[in-house]
């Protein structure tokens, strides 16, 4: 190679190395296949044990209380009172006590569909259906179960936009 030639490759290195950097850190849309399945990634291990590895996992979403509660009152479900926090005894108050008000923790709804007989899944509630999805809804730091329903259907609103992946091709299309 010529002199000129061997000045020019730490350029052609920048400008490659600076067209990288530019399509990597451009702008995004909103809209991601992952958003919600990331915040969720920790409680998937502990749905997978709940359905026993039975079924296909067909929903990740994350979900506050209030609408985890109302999911619940759809299916005939009555959603447990949240604790209401009391002060210790032995403190002293000076003026009217006012209830605080807890923190709810984050919670993700996981949705397998297959045959579940009754009493296949501990803790369904209402523990004497049988049905083709399992609800969990689960808190995701420090992996728990804060409540499972089992159903035949689906309630509106909660089917998948997208149901089907391709590994091969990374396609995903909706349901038609």
């Amino acid at each position: 190679m010529t002199t000129l030639r061997w000045r020019m490759v730490p350029a052609v290195v920048a400008g490659v190395a600076l067209a990288l950097a530019a399509a990597c850190s451009g702008p995004r849309s909103g809209a991601s296949a992952t958003s919600e399945v990331s915040g969720c990634a920790a409680v998937l291990p502990l749905a997978r044990d709940i359905v026993h590895d039975q079924g296909t996992l067909t929903l990740i979403r994350r979900i506050n209380q209030a609408d985890a509660d109302a999911l619940a009152r759809k299916l005939g479900v009555t959603p447990a009172t949240p604790p209401q926090h009391q002060p210790p005894s032995h403190t002293r108050h000076r003026g009217p006590y006012l209830p605080t008000r807890i923190r709810q923790p984050k919670t993700c709804l996981i949705v397998y569909h297959g045959n579940y007989p009754r009493g296949m899944i501990a803790r369904a509630s209402p523990p004497a259906v049988a049905g083709h999805y399992a609800l969990m809804v689960l808190r995701v730091r420090h992996p728990s179960i804060d409540r499972i329903l089992v159903t035949d259907t689906l309630p509106a609103g909660l089917h998948p936009r997208f149901i089907h992946f391709d590994m091969l091709t990374f396609t995903m299309w909706p349901i038609s």
